[in-house]
């Protein structure tokens, strides 16, 4: 039986969540510049909006990883609250919760406005004195928040906390530890996360799985390991909308993630391929553990992967949901070996 893979875009409201956000922030953006008072009515009702988005799909999950264009500060804004978000679901956070690191992460670097453009855009090494300029934004974006009165002053909170580490290594205030509230960290993380996938003029974008690859290694002292998890998990090796070939020569995009498995995401294949019983056309590597992705081809891209309101159907083979211990242990095994086969190649290549 052949398939055919419909590539339409993501669902036209998740489209325009992501443009009505750009016009909010770029509205907020040009008030903060000229000292006028903000309104945040706007990005609450978007930061619902985020929230019930990725509840029914992951539309705006593969929309902030494919690198969309424009103004750099306002895009990491909205990819911040998306992302951030997503790994909050992961953490498991609900309800109003959800909202609150929403909403945070769409003003989290909102004093970056009040900052002198010339150093935010500056292309060569900034001085000790231009640093020490950047690094007062939070506390900018905490006196910006502030000003939109007391019920807000838990965002303003969040905002000028936005920079610290749990090793104390952050700033403006060098906090560690517990003393940074959760949401603080798990925008820190999915900020840093989210400059590694976007264009920089010194280097090329990271795909994502290099982005979540230099963070565990880079990173792992400077967020706490519970934050770490939740991102690998959420985002994957291999992130929604990433294209991979199978170690069947065959190409598909990755269109779930499994988190006990991030070697093996569920992957719809491309072009006509056929595969007996399989109407959705779409492989759960989870569940064949002779299959597996040799290399990834490109990074996400918005348009290949449609979605619906309603969960999708599970991915074939269809076998018995409780997955065996020795299962389990078969696959953990060939993924290990595959890690270590990946390993020896890439140190031979640098010789």
């Amino acid at each position: 039986m052949k398939c055919r893979i419909d590539k339409t875009i993501p669902r036209m409201g998740d489209v325009l969540t992501y443009h009505e956000a750009e016009h909010a922030l770029g509205e907020i953006a040009t008030a903060v510049q000229e000292h006028r008072s903000i309104s945040l009515a706007p990005l609450e009702t978007l930061a619902r909006d985020v929230v019930s988005s990725l509840q029914r799909n992951d539309a705006l999950v593969v929309r902030a990883l494919a690198g969309p264009s424009g103004s750099p500060l306002i895009t990491n804004l909205i990819n911040v609250a998306i992302l951030g978000t997503k790994v909050g679901i992961g953490l498991g956070y609900y309800g109003e919760e959800l909202h609150q690191l929403a909403l945070a992460g769409f003003v989290h670097d909102i004093g970056l406005f009040a900052v002198p453009n010339s150093l935010i855009t500056k292309a060569g090494r900034l001085t000790q004195e231009e640093r020490g300029l950047i690094e007062q934004h939070p506390e900018l974006g905490y006196q910006v928040v502030a000003k939109c009165g007391p019920a807000y002053h838990w965002l303003a909170q969040l905002t000028r906390q936005a920079h610290e580490r749990f090793n104390g290594q952050g700033y403006p205030n060098r906090l560690a530890g517990r003393a940074i509230s959760e949401i603080a960290q798990v925008l820190g993380v999915v900020d840093v996360f989210d400059a590694l996938v976007s264009d920089r003029p010194y280097r090329r974008r990271l795909l994502p799985h290099e982005a979540v690859k230099e963070l565990l290694v880079a990173e792992r002292r400077t967020f706490p390991r519970e934050i770490l998890k939740a991102l690998v998990e959420q985002f994957s090796v291999y992130p929604l909308g990433t294209t991979v070939r199978l170690t069947t020569g065959e190409v598909g995009t990755v269109t779930k993630v499994n988190s006990r498995y991030p070697l093996r995401p569920v992957v719809r294949m491309d072009g006509q391929q056929e595969y007996e019983g399989n109407d959705s056309c779409e492989i759960d590597l989870s569940r064949t553990p002779l299959v597996s992705i040799a290399e990834i081809l490109n990074p996400p891209a918005v348009g290949r992967i449609t979605f619906s309101e309603a969960p999708s159907k599970p991915a074939i083979p269809v076998v018995s949901t409780a997955v065996s211990d020795s299962f389990t242990s078969l696959l953990e095994s060939l993924d290990s070996v595959v890690l270590t086969l990946r390993d020896a190649v890439d140190t031979e290549r640098t010789r």
